[in-house]
């Protein structure tokens, strides 16, 4: 490795001691799931090692910004990935991540946001919020949800749509989005 391989490691090993838990921690908020949050930070450094020739790793901060924005932006792609839909991607996505909503620095506004979308759910009827948590929270596609509690997928299909309209109105209601 030459000096400057040497050096740039040296600032990239520093910013992920520095910023692996808290980018975690975003991640997970972001997609409900440890291993998946996990992934996607190692992927950002190992992007980031990739394009260390690209970037000027001497700014700290700017650094910082950016690793935040690609785990965001990872986080979304891996959320897209997990909507059964191509027609309701787009929306979903324009519907729970506004762009102030883009930016770490204001992780309060994302605890209200996570905060709000828990007391939603935890206020779903029953067979409502059981099917919404585990196509949502888990990642089951419809079938196998329907499989799992016994009914039809068009079944499931209007459970969750139903808990999709409530949530967009619920979180209207609060100012999270137009």
């Amino acid at each position: 490795m030459n000096p400057k391989d040497t050096h740039t490691f040296q600032t990239i090993e520093k910013l992920f001691k520095n910023c692996h838990k808290p980018l975690r921690a975003y991640a997970c908020r972001l997609v409900h799931d440890p291993c998946t949050a996990e992934d996607i930070v190692q992927d950002v450094f190992l992007e980031l090692w990739i394009k260390r020739d690209l970037l000027r790793l001497q700014h700290t901060e700017e650094i910082k910004s950016y690793l935040f924005k690609a785990v965001y932006n990872r986080s979304i792609n891996a959320l897209v990935r997990k909507l059964p839909d191509p027609l309701t991607r787009g929306q979903t996505l324009r519907t729970f991540f506004n762009p102030p909503l883009q930016n770490p620095e204001q992780s309060l506004l994302l605890k209200e946001l996570d905060e709000a979308i828990a007391g939603f759910v935890e206020n779903l009827p029953p067979q409502c919020k059981k099917t919404f948590l585990l196509s949502r929270s888990l990642g089951l596609k419809n079938a196998e949800i329907a499989a799992q509690l016994g009914v039809s997928i068009k079944a499931v299909e209007k459970q969750i749509a139903k808990a999709l309209r409530g949530l967009k109105e619920h979180l209207s209601q609060r100012g999270f989005f137009g």
